[in-house]
């Protein structure tokens, strides 16, 4: 998967797994800066919706997922 462009990837990922947090997308698909490759996948049509959760510890965090076209 390395291969494909950082935007294949994240769009990828949404598709098969369903959501993705930044720390995924840093961790397993090498993806530093997920706001803007979902600003990009924005840009060129696909919805994406991101939403925000607490973790145990408190901290908050998105996770985006892809909309039903």
């Amino acid at each position: 998967m390395n291969r494909m462009t950082q935007n294949a990837r994240v769009l990828y990922w949404l598709q098969h797994k369903g959501e993705l947090t930044t720390r995924e997308a840093v961790m397993e698909l090498d993806v530093m800066s997920l706001p803007r490759r979902i600003m990009e996948l924005r840009g060129v049509g696909h919805k994406i919706t991101m939403e925000y959760r607490t973790s145990k510890n408190g901290s908050r965090y998105g996770v985006y997922r892809l909309e039903d076209n």
